[in-house]
């Protein structure tokens, strides 16, 4: 794919906007609600079939029926951590208050702390694609490379891996530990409320998010010892890390391509980081996921438009936005073993300021 333009656009964030028709920015309390509602009665569905369904099959049947709910449930539930996530952009309601109930109890259920991780994803709106500024993804220059990086992404059976342990440890370690967050210079950890991630006015709120993880895990272990460990990881375990592994790969998707730029203080602004991200197709998860996956362009200069508008509003924006515009049709699986091979590093273009990535070691 050609790289994206890197000069600053011919149009400006007034233009995009009038290119939308206004109803798209209308967030509808009802609307909203329905998409929640149709989400959650799907995966109840998906919990008495786990429940009552699946132990009533005979033995062969049952151990193929697993994976099949875990799979089903598991991207069920990411629609619904999408809803929490667009409660936190103030994009379900009119009414924050409404959106921080709602985006609190959804993301707590699925061991997200909804405030911390908004506050830190704020950050990362306010600074995508910025060498110095950005919070998550940040691309690495070839100098700040560990030594094994040539033995681990040189050879297939490394980059699997790799691609396996972001999959399942990314997310817990990127929450407790700031694993490929912007570097700080203590100890950053988003359930510690004086973390360097949060300023004076949002440590109460930090405080609240641990607050909502602690009542989730004190749930899971009063059913713990009512039902057993297996029989939890079975019936919830499963099916959430599942939902940390999509979002993880749709974020890693959405930030990581040979096509992309990233810049540094003396090219960066607002409308070209946040341009410098990339559409893709899953497919039917597209629909499944709220259409997160293929309108992220628009979602990065319009975080606070609801979903159910995204879709109509991206072919609106896209006669304005042109070539300046990304989309990548790649199979999903094909394109992350593709950017975990070719997006090591980054390195200087010929425009100075702008850095792209480079897989040669």
């Amino acid at each position: 794919m050609q790289r994206s333009p890197v000069e600053k656009p011919p149009f400006m964030l007034g233009d995009i906007k009038k290119a939308i028709p206004s109803h798209c920015f209308h967030r509808s309390v009802v609307k909203s609600f329905s998409y929640l509602v149709h989400d959650l009665a799907i995966a109840m569905c998906l919990l008495y079939f786990a429940l009552v369904g699946i132990p009533a099959l005979p033995i062969i049947p049952r151990l193929a029926a697993w994976p099949l709910y875990w799979a089903t449930q598991g991207s069920i539930l990411t629609g619904v951590w999408v809803i929490g996530h667009e409660c936190g952009h103030h994009a379900f309601s009119d009414y924050l208050l409404l959106d921080n109930i709602v985006g609190f109890v959804l993301h707590s259920a699925l061991l997200t702390p909804f405030f911390s991780w908004k506050y830190s994803h704020r950050r990362h709106h306010a600074n995508t694609a910025s060498m110095e500024n950005d919070e998550v993804y940040v691309a690495k220059k070839k100098s700040m490379l560990p030594w094994y990086t040539p033995y681990l992404f040189g050879n297939p059976i490394g980059r699997v891996v790799y691609i396996i342990l972001q999959l399942t440890l990314a997310w817990p370690l990127y929450l407790g530990f700031n694993l490929s967050g912007q570097p700080y210079p203590r100890f950053t950890c988003h359930y510690d409320p004086y973390s360097p991630l949060f300023n004076n006015h949002e440590r109460i709120q930090v405080l609240i998010s641990d607050a909502g993880i602690l009542v989730v895990l004190f749930a899971l272990y009063k059913l713990t010892a009512a039902f057993g460990f297996w029989w939890v990881v079975r019936i919830y375990g499963v099916p959430v890390l599942i939902v940390s592994a999509l979002f993880v790969l749709i974020t890693y998707l959405h930030h990581t391509h040979l096509a992309l730029p990233h810049y540094d203080s003396r090219e960066w602004d607002w409308l070209r980081g946040a341009l410098a991200t990339m559409d893709r197709d899953y497919g039917i998860l597209n629909r499944v996921l709220h259409n997160v996956t293929d309108t992220h362009v628009l979602h990065h200069i319009f975080p606070s438009m609801p979903h159910y508008h995204a879709m109509e509003a991206t072919k609106a924006m896209r006669s304005v936005l042109g070539e300046y515009y990304r989309f990548d049709s790649t199979p999903i699986i094909k394109a992350t073993l593709r950017e975990v091979k070719e997006c090591i590093y980054v390195e200087p273009g010929e425009h100075n300021g702008v850095y792209w990535y480079n897989k040669r070691f």
